[in-house]
């Protein structure tokens, strides 16, 4: 290999920049740095059970955002009118409760997603979920819209609405989930 197009200028400010060389013999063996074995930072190792932990993924991004004060329903295709009526209007008695209020998104999320999967596998059909009316200085509540967009994500949520004002009104919301079938 040439370097012919290089300026004499060029040559000069190199040799100056790299200095004094020493070839390297050819009988001699250079030593080489083995790099270790990756092992998974903590963080990745969080990120992996947390995956394991919780098998359903739920994203953050909603577009229709709802007020402090804003009523929420849900109904799947699958279910009648009927029982929609009856959740609405508090007649189905909830089996278990959760507070989120207060929660971090991301803390509210990991929790949710924990006690939907828990109550679901233990046979419960309605459940009560208050989230809080979340409103400061007038801003949009952030886990109220949260909560109404994960809840829409779940396969196993049939429906939801904003609760009675006896078990916290718009602050609150029942949810129907789905039969689980017995596993032959």
């Amino acid at each position: 290999m040439s370097d012919d197009f290089l300026s004499e200028e060029d040559k000069a400010l190199f040799r100056k920049m790299v200095g004094e060389v020493k070839p390297l013999s050819k009988d001699k063996k250079i030593a080489t740095v083995t790099p270790k074995s990756k092992t998974p930072t903590a963080k990745a190792q969080n990120a992996t059970e947390n995956k394991k932990a919780n098998p359903i993924y739920l994203s953050d991004y909603y577009m229709n955002e709802v007020q402090a004060n804003s009523l929420l329903s849900y109904c799947s295709h699958s279910i009648p009118l009927k029982r929609l009526r009856e959740l609405k209007s508090g007649q189905i008695q909830w089996d278990s409760r959760l507070d989120l209020h207060g929660l971090r998104p991301n803390i509210a999320k990991e929790t949710l997603i924990k006690f939907i999967l828990q109550q679901s596998a233990s046979g419960h059909r309605c459940l009560l979920i208050i989230h809080g009316k979340g409103s400061h200085h007038g801003e949009a509540p952030v886990l109220k819209n949260l909560v109404n967009h994960w809840l829409r994500q779940f396969p196993q949520v049939l429906a939801f609405s904003s609760a009675l004002a006896r078990d916290g009104g718009s602050g609150a919301l029942y949810v129907l989930l789905k039969r689980q079938r017995e596993k032959l």
